[in-house]
C-alpha cells in the first residue's frame, strides 16, 4: 500500500467528526463504490468496537446492532436506547439509504428505456432544443464513434459538413417549437465521408409531448439514423405485408431507409435506374408518401423494424454463451452447466468461486483440459449465471443437485475441484456422497472463519462482508445489491475497491488488462440475476455448514497461496488437520487469486492422478 493510501486509511479510521461522517453517508448514497468505506468505518468506530473474550466467536455489540439495525423494521429497537449522537447518525443513515433506493429506481427506469432503444434496429438519439445529445442507443453510439456522417461535439449533435449541421440545427429548433398536439417530421441525408457517395438518412420527429416543465434538459426531438453499414438490414416482412409490397419493392424500401440513392440502388442490385424509379413510384403509391425522405420516415419511425429484434442484443436473464447446457432438476429448477476439455476424458466437476460462474476457465485461450485428457464440467450454482435462484439454498442442497446432474450424465464417479467458496461446496459433496467422488481438490479454501484471529488475518473488505452477512443479513443483501449497481455503472471502480486491501502478486494481477478482462467477464455473468445469491452464500459460509470436515474421507489435495488475504493459510492448515486424508501444497508468494497463475499445474496434478 502506498503512502497516499496509508494516509487515507488513517483518515478513514480516525474520523470522529460527526459532519465528516455524515458526509461519508451521503456520498455513499450517490456513489455505490463508497459503501465499503462507510461500513468499514462504522465497524471501526471506537464507541462501536466489540467487547469480547479472547478466542470467542466475534459477536456484535449492542451499540453496533442498534446503529445498523435501525434501518431494518424487523430488528428496530426503542429510540431511547440510542445516544443522541448515534440517533442523529441513524437518521442520516436511513435517509441516505432512501436516497440510494430512489437513485437506483431512476437508474432502473433509465436502464429499461435504454434496453428498449437498444432493441430498435436503427440508431436513435434524443436531443433537446439546442441539439444537445441526451440519450443514445447502441447503434447510434456506434455511428457517432465511427464517424459515419454524425458526430458529438461539445455534447451537441453535428455533421462533418457545416451546411448539414446548420440544417440539422434548424430542423431541431423548428420541431422543438411545435405544441404537444402538433406533429411533423423532417428528413435529412447526411454524407458519410467526402471520399464516397454513401449517405446516412436521418429522420427527425418531435417529442415535445413528453416534456416536463419542471425539468431543465427535456428531450425535444428524436433523431432516427438509418443503418449505413452494409451488414445491417431491416426486417421489413411485416412492412411489406402491411402495404402489399412485392419482394423487389421491399428490397428497394430497405435501401432507401439506409440512405441510398436510386442510382446507387440500381448499381447494387444490377438493374437499370429506370427499373428502380418504376418500383419506387409503385411503393410511393402503395404507402401514400411522395418522397424518399417521407418513405424513410415511415419505415424508421414506425413499428415495422422493431417487430424483429436485431441479433446483436441478448436477454441478460439468460447465459450469453451458446455452449451453455441445461438440466431440469426434480423440483423443476433449471441448472446451467458448461463442459470444457476432452468429452471422453477424466470427468472433473468444477465448483466456481463466489465471484465467478461456470465460465471460470483461467487459461481459456488454450484448452489445457483437452490437452491433459480432462472432461471439465463447470456448473452455475443457483442464482449465478444461468441456474435458477433458490432462496433457501445450502451446501447440502447443492450436493443433492450435483448428484441428480451426475446421474443424468451417467457418471458414476467424478473428481471434484473447488475454488474459494466453491471449495466448501466440493467438500460437502465429498462428505455426503463419497461413493460418487474419487478425489477432492480444493484451491484457496479451507475451514470456517471461527476465531477473532481468523477475521484479523483477512482483508478488510472481505472481513466487513463476512461480519455484516453474519450479523445483519438483510442489511448485507441491501449493500450487496447497491455494490452490484456500482459494478454495472463502472466496473473499474469495483476493481479498485477489491484490489485496495491486496498485496504482492494479487495487486499485480489486478493491474493486468488480461486479468481484468477475464475476471470482469466471469463476474458480470455471475451477476446477471443480481446480487442476492452472492449475499446468500456469504451468509451461508458464516453459518453452520451442515457437514463436518472430519466426514471428508476421500483423498484431498489443497493448493493455497502463502499470502492469501481472503482465506488465511491457517484455515487450510486447519482443514487438513481435521480431514486426515488430506495434504496441503503452499504456493510461495502467491495470494488468493493464484489460481489464475497456477491453473495448468493444478489440472496437471489431477490428470496425473490415477482414477
Amino acid at each position: 500500500m502506498n503512502s497516499l493510501d496509508s494516509t487515507k486509511e488513517r483518515e478513514l479510521t480516525s474520523v470522529d467528526n460527526r459532519e465528516q461522517l455524515i458526509g461519508m453517508i451521503y456520498r455513499a448514497a450517490a456513489e455505490p463504490e463508497y459503501w465499503p468505506d462507510l461500513l468499514e468505518h462504522l465497524y471501526m468506530m471506537p464507541e462501536l468496537q466489540r467487547t469480547e473474550a479472547p478466542g470467542k466467536h466475534d459477536n456484535s455489540s449492542a451499540k453496533l446492532s442498534q446503529m445498523l439495525d435501525a434501518v431494518s423494521p424487523q430488528l428496530s429497537m426503542a429510540q431511547s436506547q440510542y445516544s443522541e449522537r448515534n440517533q442523529l447518525l441513524l437518521e442520516h443513515f436511513n435517509q441516505a439509504l432512501n436516497i440510494a433506493k430512489r437513485i437506483y429506481q431512476l437508474e432502473e427506469k433509465n436502464h429499461s428505456l435504454n434496453s428498449l432503444l437498444d432493441h430498435i434496429p436503427v440508431g436513435v438519439i434524443l436531443v433537446n432544443a439546442q441539439s444537445e445529445i441526451l440519450l443514445t442507443n447502441e447503434l447510434a453510439e456506434e455511428t457517432l464513434q465511427l464517424g459515419q456522417g454524425l458526430y458529438q461535439k461539445n455534447k451537441n449533435l453535428v455533421t462533418q459538413q457545416s451546411e448539414s449541421t446548420e440544417l440539422l440545427k434548424q430542423y431541431v429548433e423548428e420541431l422543438s417549437s411545435l405544441g404537444p398536439n402538433e406533429s411533423s417530421s423532417r428528413g435529412l441525408p447526411i454524407q458519410v465521408n467526402n471520399e464516397t457517395d454513401v449517405q446516412t438518412m436521418v429522420i427527425l420527429s418531435p417529442v415535445n409531448h413528453l416534456q416536463d416543465p419542471l425539468l431543465e434538459r427535456n428531450a425535444s426531438v428524436v433523431v432516427f439514423i438509418s443503418p449505413s453499414r452494409p451488414d445491417v438490414e431491416l426486417d421489413l416482412a411485416a412492412f411489406a405485408d402491411g402495404y402489399k409490397l412485392t419482394p423487389k419493392e421491399a428490397r428497394i424500401v430497405n435501401y432507401i431507409a439506409q440512405g441510398m440513392s436510386p442510382p446507387d440502388i440500381a448499381d447494387k442490385i444490377f438493374v437499370s435506374y429506370n427499373t428502380v424509379r418504376t418500383q419506387l413510384k409503385s411503393v410511393f403509391k402503395k404507402t401514400g408518401v411522395s418522397s424518399q425522405s417521407e418513405l424513410a420516415s415511415l419505415v424508421l419511425t414506425g413499428p415495422w423494424g422493431m417487430l424483429s429484434q436485431s441479433s446483436r442484443h441478448f436477454d441478460f436473464g439468460t447465459p450469453q454463451d451458446s455452449n451453455a447446457r441445461y438440466f431440469r432438476l426434480p423440483d423443476e429448477r433449471k441448472l446451467c452447466y458448461q463442459e470444457f476439455g476432452d468429452p471422453k476424458g477424466k470427468p472433473v466437476v468444477y465448483c466456481h468461486s463466489i465471484l465467478g460462474c461456470r465460465l471460470e476457465n483461467f487459461f481459456d485461450q488454450v484448452d489445457i483440459a483437452a490437452q491433459l485428457g480432462i472432461r471439465l464440467i463447470s456448473i452455475d450454482r443457483p442464482g449465478f449465471g444461468g441456474s435458477d435462484y433458490h432462496e433457501s439454498y445450502s451446501f447440502v442442497q447443492w450436493t443433492a443437485d450435483l448428484k441428480a446432474l451426475l446421474e443424468h450424465l451417467n457418471l458414476d464417479k467424478v473428481e471434484l475441484l473447488g475454488y474459494a467458496t466453491g471449495g466448501v461446496y466440493a467438500a460437502c459433496s465429498a462428505a455426503k456422497i463419497p461413493d460418487m467422488v474419487s478425489h477432492l481438490t480444493i484451491v484457496s479454501s479451507g475451514d470456517a472463519l471461527t476465531y477473532d484471529s481468523d477475521y484479523k488475518a483477512t482483508a478488510k473488505l472481505y472481513r466487513m462482508h463476512m461480519k455484516l452477512a453474519r450479523d445483519f443479513p438483510n442489511m448485507h443483501r441491501l449493500f450487496t445489491n447497491i455494490l452490484d449497481k456500482g459494478l454495472h455503472k463502472d466496473p473499474n471502480k469495483l476493481f479498485k475497491v477489491l484490489a485496495r486491501d491486496l498485496e504482492g502478486t494479487d495487486v499485480e494481477l489486478f493491474e493486468s488488462p488480461m486479468f481484468k478482462e477475464k475476471f470482469g467477464r466471469y463476474l458480470m455473468e455471475s451477476k446477471v440475476q443480481g446480487g442476492n445469491a452472492f449475499s446468500d452464500e456469504v451468509r451461508q459460509v458464516m453459518a453452520p455448514w451442515g457437514f463436518e470436515i472430519e466426514d471428508v474421507k476421500v483423498a484431498t489435495q489443497l493448493f493455497h497461496g502463502e499470502n492469501d488475504k481472503h482465506i488465511p493459510l491457517t484455515l487450510a492448515e486447519r482443514f487438513i488437520a481435521r480431514a486426515k486424508n488430506a495434504r496441503l501444497e503452499v504456493i510461495p508468494e502467491l495470494g488468493h487469486y493464484m489460481i489464475y497463475q497456477h491453473w495448468p499445474a493444478i489440472l496437471e496434478s489431477i490428470a496425473k492422478r490415477k482414477s
